[in-house]
């Protein structure tokens, strides 16, 4: 089984987040979408899923929010478990 290296974004739904998403993409990573627009990380990445062939994760989150930090805490400390 080969594993693609996968890249976390933040501000993942518009501007050089979203540019960035797709950079990475093209060159094959997998995708760990980050920011608070659900609606147009979702669009994002099944655009990015359907042209790049990747795996694109959304995780809707506020990181200025103290709540919503540890659902990024807990996604990313999940990733390092299974590796």
């Amino acid at each position: 089984m080969i594993t693609r290296p996968t890249v976390l974004i933040t501000g993942a739904s518009s501007s050089i987040g979203a540019t960035y998403a797709e950079r990475f993409a093209r060159r094959g990573h997998d995708l760990i979408l980050v920011a608070r627009d659900k609606s147009r990380m979702d669009e994002l990445a099944f655009r990015l899923r359907k042209e790049s062939n990747v795996a694109v994760e959304v995780l809707p989150a506020d990181l200025t929010s103290s709540a919503d930090l540890p659902v990024l805490e807990n996604r990313l400390r999940d990733d390092a478990v299974a590796s």
